[in-house]
């Protein structure tokens, strides 16, 4: 897979929702075959093999046959990668889906190093759901009726699904694919870690803070670059010479770096005038308000809140936005380049301004008498996005200030 600079922009439209995204192609992977013994690719191999059971017995629904064979070998392909090559149950040739470990073995290889990583009980849930698959699997094999060879099957199928996971998904739920997509499993070996409190400053780097993956930060450049590592991908920013990827860990940054931050003699917060000017009027406000009920609500709730997308105002996104280091010119950037998800860039100027303008509202920001620009300002870059000193946040759920529309 290659990206260029305007296949980056044009990722900015998954923002909000669940996407797959090869990120960083900063070290290569080990081969199939050979055993690696290094988490990430252990945890990278092992989801290969879940996904070619998966793939072998998807592809039994497809099959229409009188007899037996063609749907027990679906079911035998699928154990095949489950267990690897090295079981003694193996029962396949040259060509067969996974390798000599199976998922099973790289499994449980991770479950005996996790120690006390924070992937660990992601990896312990998905080795438990990898037995069930390898149990229904066993039945199916013996069903002398089609009916129950479906009922086992899809009992494994479900389990296996459940093992690869999501990444948009922390913790145990997680699976596999969570694991990956939000902890520290998902550095490469000798990927660059920097600190996950904070916005990168080289690239390509992983973010990482208390063992949970917060970021993945690539060159922004003309031309392309292999990407060959995959990351679940909650929004992207881009910061100066970086395509930053923030991942579903983002979200607990303000929970996570709080140590750090406090342990910091951090100078007073100098509130949201450090630009000097404001940025929206209030009329703007309320007009912007009616234009994110009817196009941005459905996904970022009612309130602010979050919903099939993350919350877009409330404090938890000013704690995230501060610790990144984001400016309001950071903000108006993702919005206008990824904004709705189903159809970016499908608003006129004018409404990508009110929303904006509604979003700052929101955050507590004070109005003035000049709108919300409808292009890049200066005042927009300097302006800093973290709470709003001395600002009282009246709306509990999302910790919001009323905009009324």
């Amino acid at each position: 897979m290659v990206a260029s600079l305007s296949q980056a922009r044009a990722l900015l439209s998954i923002v909000g929702a669940i996407g797959m995204f090869a990120a960083a192609g900063l070290v290569a992977s080990a081969a199939a075959d050979t055993p690696s013994h290094n988490p990430h690719q252990e945890a990278q191999q092992g989801l290969v093999d879940i996904d070619a059971a998966i793939s072998a017995l998807s592809a039994a629904s497809n099959v229409t046959a009188h007899d037996a064979g063609p749907y027990l070998q679906s079911a035998q392909r699928a154990a095949n990668a489950i267990v690897g090559s090295d079981a003694p149950d193996y029962q396949g040739a040259a060509g067969e889906p996974g390798d000599r470990a199976g998922a099973i073995g790289h499994l449980s290889w991770l479950s005996a190093h996790a120690g006390a990583s924070v992937w660990g009980p992601a990896v312990q849930g998905a080795l438990v759901n990898l037995r069930v698959a390898e149990g229904h699997l066993a039945e199916a094999k013996k069903a002398d009726q089609l009916e129950n060879f479906w009922r086992q099957t899809s009992g494994a199928l479900q389990a296996l699904l459940v093992a690869a996971g999501r990444p948009d998904q922390l913790g145990a739920l997680g699976g596999l694919r969570g694991a990956l997509s939000t902890t520290d499993l998902g550095v490469p070996e000798g990927g660059q870690i920097v600190s996950g409190c904070a916005a990168p400053t080289q690239v390509p780097a992983y973010g990482v803070t208390k063992g949970y993956l917060t970021y993945v930060a690539i060159p922004l450049q003309e031309g392309s670059m292999p990407l060959a590592e995959t990351i679940g991908v909650r929004d992207v920013a881009v910061r100066g010479d970086a395509i930053v990827m923030h991942t579903a860990a983002a979200d607990l940054t303000g929970q996570l770096c709080a140590d750090a931050s406090s342990a910091k003699s951090d100078p007073p917060d100098p509130g949201p005038s450090s630009a000097g000017t404001a940025l929206y009027t209030e009329q703007q406000a309320k007009n912007g308000k009616q234009v994110f009920d009817t196009t941005c609500a459905s996904c970022h709730g009612t309130n602010l809140q979050g919903g099939s997308a993350p919350p877009v105002a409330g404090s938890a996104f000013l704690k995230k936005a501060k610790i990144l280091g984001w400016s309001v010119d950071d903000m108006r950037n993702l919005v206008v380049s990824a904004m709705p998800a189903s159809n970016p860039g499908s608003l006129s100027p004018q409404q990508y301004a009110d929303v904006l303008a509604y979003l700052l509202a929101a955050d507590c920001y004070p109005p003035g008498d000049k709108p919300f620009p409808t292009d890049t300002t200066p005042a927009l870059k300097q302006t800093e996005l973290h709470p709003v000193r001395g600002a009282k946040a009246e709306n509990p759920d999302s910790n919001t200030c009323p905009v009324k529309g």
